[in-house]
Order: structure tokens, then sequence, then C-alpha cells
């Protein structure tokens, strides 16, 4: 029988002593062939707890699962393992060495018989090196050991940390940290709300990099479901009189991890406040805007626009400044309706002015306040920028059929630079 110890860092504890006893007579190992003790490590940080094993290709190849579930009792649960770059040069790099013999090392995997029995190691961290591993074993060249960190009896929270540090050494994105940090902490609320509202269809998930894709982020959705709450929490606060009176700041939800599991604190206290699944007046919001994003896109690929075709024109809706200025006003107006009805209206369009959102004469558009190196209207993230749109939507609202033209723009940011002007005082 193996020697098992647990490292003196490691708090002793029969069960995983238990799981590790039972993984060893699951699957063979360099350790077990030879009779070396195995010891049990634990996380400082997570309290998880992990032994470092060897396993041949050939085994590794049968015995580990590329689609590792973060929630063992959702069966919609997100998957971490993104899809595999196959015709990635490091990966195909990684494929010839392990045919020519490279051994590849701490490889992160959790074993969990709960799903998929027979594919007992739920792969976290390596999924294109045990994808090549097993590509060299199915070739019969090369059976190596190759070196497996291997987790015992994690918790949700733990399994989605492993994922997030297992993936920090291969560039994966805030957005696909972001997805995974959702569901840990808020389930599937916001991707169900997503679908409901049609951003994503029934079978879609949140895109790995927001940035190549044309879906909305988690960052996007939650930006604009913290700037609905926080329009409609100020616009209770105000008049019809006042409403144009003041310089409003959309929030821009924060995005990613630095080294364990966070979320933006605003949007952790909405979503936790608010059950976006049932809120009629945020989902009618949603729709609103989806039909905002999918006039903008028809607009901009249709050959007779004169519009050049190019992504940030097709998904000017979901421009940060724009999605955030957008939602701010639509929670903004909620009580009242005349201008809400009219913030809602799709722009008008004219031979001059081809798409809603009007994208290249708001790239081009400068204040006579901007610097010279001022990018254009609505094309940064920039509170400058997002307290411009919303103030831009503002005055959209003031009038039944609009257009988003030059004159409107004006219009709306010298509003604004006027009155912040004016709250600084004479100088």
């Amino acid at each position: 029988m193996l020697k098992i110890v647990f490292d003196e860092q490691a708090k002793e504890n029969e069960l995983v002593r238990t799981s590790v006893d039972q993984f060893l007579t699951l699957v063979p190992t360099l350790e077990s062939s030879h009779q070396l003790p195995i010891f049990i490590f634990q996380d400082g940080a997570s309290g998880a707890y992990y032994v470092k094993c060897s396993l041949l290709a050939q085994n590794a190849a049968v015995l580990c699962d590329l689609d590792a579930k973060l929630d063992l009792e959702n069966p919609e649960t997100y998957r971490a393992n993104r899809e595999l770059l196959l015709t990635n040069r490091t990966y195909l790099k990684m494929v010839s060495d392990a045919a020519n013999g490279r051994e590849f090392n701490d490889i992160i995997v959790e074993h969990n018989t709960e799903y998929n029995l027979v594919k007992p190691l739920k792969v976290w961290g390596g999924q294109h090196r045990v994808n090549a591993i097993a590509k060299s074993a199915d070739k019969g060249k090369n059976n190596r050991y190759h070196g497996f960190r291997i987790y015992f009896n994690l918790t949700k929270s733990q399994r989605t940390e492993v994922a997030l540090i297992s993936n920090t050494n291969i560039s994966v994105s805030n957005d696909t940290f972001d997805r995974m940090i959702e569901e840990t902490k808020f389930g599937n609320k916001l991707l169900k709300w997503c679908q409901l509202v049609g951003f994503l269809s029934g079978k879609e998930d949140f895109p790995d990099v927001g940035s190549r894709s044309e879906k909305i982020s988690v960052k996007r959705a939650r930006s604009f479901v913290v700037n609905y709450y926080l329009g409609k929490q100020r616009g209770k606060q105000l008049s019809p009189d006042e409403l144009d009176e003041n310089v409003y700041e959309p929030y821009l939800v924060q995005t990613g991890t630095a080294g364990g599991i966070s979320v933006d604190p605003t949007y952790e206290k909405i979503i936790s406040e608010n059950d976006i699944l049932s809120d009629a007046a945020l989902i009618l919001g949603g729709e609103r805007f989806r039909a905002l994003h999918n006039a903008q896109y028809r607009a901009i690929i249709e050959p007779s626009s004169g519009v050049k075709n190019t992504k940030a024109f097709r998904n000017k809706a979901f421009v940060e400044s724009v999605l955030c200025g957008w939602g701010y006003v639509a929670g903004l107006l909620q009580n009242h309706p005349e201008r809400l009805e009219n913030h809602y209206r799709i722009p008008k369009t004219t031979k001059a002015v081809p798409d809603p959102l009007n994208a290249e004469e708001m790239s081009k558009y400068k204040h006579d306040s901007d610097d010279p190196t001022y990018r254009g209207l609505g094309t940064r993230s920039a509170l400058k920028d997002r307290q411009r749109i919303a103030q831009l939507f503002l005055a959209k609202s003031l009038e039944k059929s609009v257009v988003i033209d030059k004159r409107l723009m004006d219009r709306a940011v010298s509003t604004v630079v006027g009155l912040i002007s004016l709250s600084k005082g004479y100088v």
C-alpha cells in the first residue's frame, strides 16, 4: 500500500486522504509503480488539496476530460475549456514535440467521478498539451510520463479559482475570466437575461474574447444592467424640468481578476438586490436596445448605405460609451413615459444619415473644446464619452422623430461642456 503523507503546510483531512487513495487505485501512476510516497499539498490561498503525479501518455489520453464543468449540479454550466486552436503554431509545435519525446509538466486536472466516470481527470489547465499528448499516444509514439497536478474535493469556488489560475499563463482574456466568475457567484442569471432579450440565442454563451466577437460580452451586459438601475435611481430624484440640467455619469463595470475571484462591487450590489429575470421594464429596455443594435447592423451591411462596412460601425451600439449611455438614459426616463418612448424609438435615417447611430459622423466628431487627438464621439469608453453619449440620447428623447446628425451632437456635447464649466465657476 502506498504511503500517503500530508505536506507540513497542509491540514490533514481524512476525506481528502480517502479520495487520493481511490485515485491511486483507479489511475496508474509512475509513483505507484515504484511504490513512492504520495504527498498531499494544500493551496495556502484557496485551501484546495492536490498531489503531484506522473502519468503515461496512453493513460492520460484515455482518462482526461476536456469538457470540465464548473457547477456539477447545473446541466447548463459554463465549460471553461475554450475551443482547441488546432491550427495555432504553438499547438502544432506541441504536437511535434510530444511525438518527438517532449515531456510536459504541471498539467492541472481535478479528479472527479461525479460525471463522465470513464474520464475522471477533468482538465483545467493544459488542454492543448493534453490533446498533443493524446495525439502522440494514438500514433504509438513516445509513450512517456507527463507531470500532472491533481486536485481533489473542490468546492465550486475553489474549482473556478483553479481554472483561473491555471489559465493565466496562456493569455486567457478578461472576458473568459468574467464568464467563469459570473457563474460562480451569480449562476446563469445574466446569461439567461441576455438570451431572454435577444442578445444571445437560446443556446449561445458569452464570447471568450469580446473584442473579436460581434456578440455582447459579460462586461457589456453587466454594464447595461448596472446603468439601467443607476439611471432609474437618479431619475426618481428629478422632476421633468431638472432632467436636462445635469451631467450624468454612466458607469463602466470593471472586469477581470488579479489572482482571485472578484467582481465589480457596484455590479455585485445591483445584481444581488434586483431580480433581472422578472423585471419587465429592464427586459423591455434590453429588447429595445437589441432592436437598435440590429437596426444599426442591418443598415451598415446594406451595400446601398454608402457607409464603410466595418465592425466598429456595425456594432456601434455595443461600443461601451454608447451602451452605457443608452442604458443609463433608459433607466433615467422610467418615470417619464413620453420621453422614454422617444428614447426607445430607432433614430430616423435619411439619405445623408443612412444608419441610425450615424457611426461615421460620430467617429469624425470633435467639439471646439476637444484636443486635436480626440478620436471622435462614441469611440472610446472614457467617462467623458459616456457623459456625452448620455446627453446625446437625452436630447434625442425630447422629440419623436430625431436624426442623430452633427447638429444634435453639437447640442448634446455643448450642453455637457457648458454644465461642467458652470460647475467649476468662473476663473
